[in-house]
Formats: C-alpha cells, sequence, structure tokens
C-alpha cells in the first residue's frame, strides 16, 4: 500500500516570467509607430479603393469610409493580438500588453481596437492624445476600456538558458 500522506516536493520550472516594470512607452515613439502603421493602412486603403471604386481621389464614400475602418480594424487587431505589436510599434520597440504584464492577447487587441474610433474623434486622435496626456499609464480609451497598456518593449536575450524539459 502506497503511503499517502508522504508526497515528494516537485518543482516545475517554466520559462515565463512577469516582467518587473511596465513602464508607459513614450509619446514619441508612439506617434512615430502611429505614423508607420498609417502609412501601412493608407498604401493598402488605396490599393484596395483603386480596385473596388472608380476614384477613391475624388473623396471618401460610405463605402470606402467603411473599407477604411475594416482595414484598420483588422490590420491593428490582427497584428496586436498575433504578436503584440503593430509593425509600427515592433520599428519603435514598442509593445501592447495587459494589465498583468503578459503580451495582449486577441481579445484584448480586438476590445482596443473596437474603441480606435473614438480615439479618432473628434478629429486626427486628439480624444486619444487628450486621455494619452491625462492618464498616468498614458493609455487612450481603447486601452482603459481593454486594460491594456502600450509599453516599451523588453530586450531579448541573445543566448537564452536552454529549456529545461529538452535535455530530461
Amino acid at each position: 500500500m502506497v503511503d499517502q500522506d508522504n508526497h515528494p516536493e516537485i518543482t516545475i520550472e517554466t520559462l515565463r516570467t512577469p516582467p518587473l516594470n511596465i513602464q508607459p512607452a513614450p509619446s514619441a515613439r508612439r506617434f512615430s509607430a502611429c505614423l508607420i502603421d498609417s502609412v501601412v493602412v493608407s498604401i493598402s486603403w488605396l490599393a484596395i479603393a483603386h480596385v473596388s471604386v472608380q476614384s477613391p481621389l475624388l473623396g471618401i464614400s460610405p463605402t470606402s469610409g467603411f473599407i477604411l475602418f475594416l482595414i484598420s480594424f483588422v490590420y491593428y487587431s490582427a497584428t496586436e493580438g498575433m504578436f503584440s505589436a503593430t509593425p509600427g510599434k515592433h520599428v519603435m520597440k514598442i509593445c501592447v500588453v495587459g494589465a498583468d504584464g503578459d503580451p495582449c492577447s486577441t481579445i484584448e487587441s480586438v476590445l482596443r481596437n473596437l474603441f480606435r474610433v473614438i480615439d479618432w474623434l473628434p478629429f486626427c486622435y486628439i480624444l486619444g492624445i487628450g486621455f494619452l496626456s491625462v492618464t498616468s499609464k498614458k493609455q487612450r480609451v481603447g486601452d482603459k476600456v481593454a486594460h491594456t497598456i502600450v509599453t516599451i518593449a523588453s530586450e531579448r536575450d541573445r543566448n537564452p538558458p536552454p529549456a529545461p524539459f529538452l535535455f530530461h
């Protein structure tokens, strides 16, 4: 019969450690990342609008406005949900994390980007910039709702230790 009161201790080593300090990303980096991402979204929108509409440069119709929103929403939600950063954020070495410091989840990304339209109001992120300047964590409306923070991306160790489970 096995002694059920005598259990040996088991230590499980993991590769996951939460960040010690989460500092909001500097506004200049966020602005630069926004410019890079805006160029990518604009090029995508112009390419799709050129194919689907007679002349995208004559004005923004309700259809082309919806296409622009859809492209932006998918671009930001997909890249942040998969990589915690858009290409612009990656270039500027910033990323989106949840309130617990873990990388932004797909649900958090979708939620924060649904509110991008509100942040954009009344014109060109005026409301979003206002929120960034008055919140202690430099969060826009979407970040407040999704409980996310845009922070400086941690430096990756070029020579990480081997995973312990590979050698047992």
